[in-house]
C-alpha cells in the first residue's frame, strides 16, 4: 500500500474569473438566455457539467482546470442553469406565483437538451453535482442517443420531502427569514420577490451564505467566499422554484431504464444526501437497470470517516465534492470518460491532521461495480445476497455485503451549515 499526500491547491487565479473561464451567453428555444464557460478543445467530445441548486458554473472551474490538464482532447463546458449564474429567469406567466412549475428537473433538462442543438453537440458525457444529477439523469432517460456517459457527484434517485431543502432552505431561509423580511417591506410572496436575491431581504446574507451553506472545510476559503458573493444573490424565485420542485422528485422506479454507463461518487460526510436512504436508493435503482441489461455502473466513494453526530462535515470530503479534491474528482472524469473507462483504483480521503490536503492511497479505492455484461443472472437472488459485485480488479477494497453497506452512523438532523 502506497499513500500519498496531496495539498489542495489555492483557487486564487479562479477569482472571479480565469481567462480561460470568460462567460458567454446563447439564447435557447426555451426561452432562456443561457451563460456558460467553456475550455479544451473546440473539437472534441463535449462534456457538460451541471451544477447544482443556488450553484454556478462556478462550481466546476477547479474541476475544469485539472480536467483540462488531464483531457486536453476533451472539450468542457459549465452551464449557468435557468436562474443562477448569469442566466435568465424563465419568464412564463405561472412562474411567479408557482416558480416550482418552472423549475422542475424535465425544465432544466430541456434547457441542456436546447443548449446541446444551438452548439451542434449530438453526443456529450453529462457530469451532474446534487440538483444536477437529477437534471442529467432526466436527459439520460429522455434522449439516452444524446448521452455517451453519466456521472452523478453527491447524487440520488428521490429527494421527496427531503428534510434539508424542506426545513432548512425553505422553511428557515426562503419561506421563512427572507419572506418575513419582503413581507415587512409591504410585497407580496412570492410574485413581488421573484427577480429579488437573498441580500435584497439580508444585508448579511455572504455571510449566512458562509456560516450556514456555503461551507466546505475542505475547500479554499477565498474560493467559497467567491461561490457566497454569487449564491447571495441568486433570484429567490430560482431558490423557491428549484427547492419546491426537487421536493417531488422522485426518480426511483424510472432510473432502473437507464441505458447509460454511469459513475457515482459519493463522499463519506455528505449530509445532504447520506448514505440512507439516498445512495442506498439511488443503488437500487442502478442495480435494477444492469439486472435487466440496460447498462452498467460504478460507485466510488470519497473519504474514510463517516458523518459525525453532529450531522456537519467536519473532517472528510462532503456534499460539494469537487469544491475540495478537484483534482481527484478530476483524475477520475479523465479515467471514466471514455469508452470502456473506469474510475482510478486509488482512494481519496481528506488527512485528519490537516484537511486540505488529500490522502491517497494506491490501489485501495471504495467501489461497487456492476457490469453489464454479467446482467443475464446466473445465480439467485439469493445466492447474490452476500455480494454486490464480483470480478472486481486486484487491489480494490469490494464492500463485501449489503449489510456492511446499510451499516452506518444515525444522527440526529440539524439544519445549520447545510449544503
Amino acid at each position: 500500500m502506497i499513500t500519498i499526500l496531496f495539498p489542495i491547491l489555492s483557487l486564487g487565479a479562479f477569482l472571479p474569473l480565469s481567462p480561460a473561464f470568460e462567460k458567454r451567453s446563447v439564447e435557447l428555444s426555451t426561452g432562456i438566455s443561457m451563460r456558460y464557460v467553456e475550455a479544451g478543445n473546440p473539437e472534441g467530445e463535449a462534456v457538460i457539467l451541471l451544477h447544482g441548486i443556488t450553484d454556478t458554473s462556478r462550481s466546476f472551474y477547479p474541476t475544469m482546470e485539472h480536467l483540462a490538464a488531464l483531457r486536453p482532447d476533451l472539450r468542457l463546458i459549465a452551464l449557468d442553469q435557468r436562474g443562477h449564474g448569469g442566466t435568465s429567469l424563465p419568464k412564463a406567466a405561472n412562474c411567479r406565483k408557482a416558480p416550482e412549475e418552472c423549475f422542475r428537473p424535465s425544465d432544466f433538462a430541456a434547457d441542456v437538451l436546447a443548449f446541446m442543438e444551438v452548439q451542434g453537440i449530438e453526443r456529450a458525457h453529462l457530469v451532474g453535482h446534487s440538483m444536477g444529477t437529477a437534471i442529467a439523469q432526466v436527459v439520460a432517460l429522455e434522449r439516452p442517443e444524446r448521452v455517451s456517459r453519466l456521472v452523478l457527484i453527491a447524487g440520488f434517485a428521490s429527494m421527496v420531502d427531503g428534510p434539508v431543502l424542506r426545513d432548512f432552505l425553505l422553511g428557515d431561509r426562503a419561506e421563512g427569514a427572507w419572506k418575513d423580511a419582503f413581507v415587512r417591506k409591504g410585497l407580496r410572496f412570492p410574485e413581488d420577490v421573484y427577480e429579488l436575491a437573498p441580500v435584497d431581504a439580508d444585508p448579511e446574507a455572504e455571510k449566512w451564505m458562509l456560516e450556514n451553506w456555503v461551507t466546505d472545510p475542505t475547500a479554499d476559503p477565498e474560493y467559497l467566499a467567491a461561490i457566497a458573493g454569487e449564491t447571495a444573490r441568486v433570484p429567490l424565485g430560482t431558490w423557491l422554484g428549484a427547492a419546491r420542485a426537487l421536493l417531488s422528485f422522485d426518480n426511483r422506479k424510472r432510473l432502473s431504464e437507464l441505458t447509460v454507463p454511469t459513475l457515482v461518487l459519493w463522499p463519506t460526510q455528505d449530509n445532504l444526501v447520506p448514505r440512507s436512504p439516498y445512495q442506498s436508493d439511488l443503488l437500487a435503482s442502478l442495480k435494477r437497470a444492469a439486472a435487466s441489461c440496460r447498462t452498467s455502473y460504478v460507485f466510488k466513494e470519497y473519504g474514510t470517516r463517516p458523518l459525525p453526530s453532529s450531522g456537519l462535515q467536519e473532517d472528510d470530503f462532503g456534499h460539494n465534492l469537487q469544491w475540495g479534491p478537484s483534482r481527484e474528482v478530476s483524475l477520475d472524469l479523465a479515467s471514466w470518460l471514455r469508452d470502456g473507462g473506469n474510475p482510478t483504483r486509488d482512494h481519496y480521503s481528506a488527512d485528519p491532521e490537516n484537511v486540505r490536503r488529500v490522502v491517497t492511497t494506491k490501489g485501495k479505492a471504495v467501489l461497487i461495480e456492476v457490469p453489464a455484461k454479467n446482467c443475464p443472472a446466473t445465480q439467485s437472488e439469493e445466492e447474490g445476497e452476500g455480494e454486490f459485485i464480483g470480478g472486481l480488479r486486484q487491489g480494490v477494497v469490494l464492500m463485501k455485503s449489503r449489510a456492511r453497506f446499510r451499516a452506518q452512523l444515525v444522527v440526529p438532523v440539524s439544519f445549520s451549515k447545510y449544503r
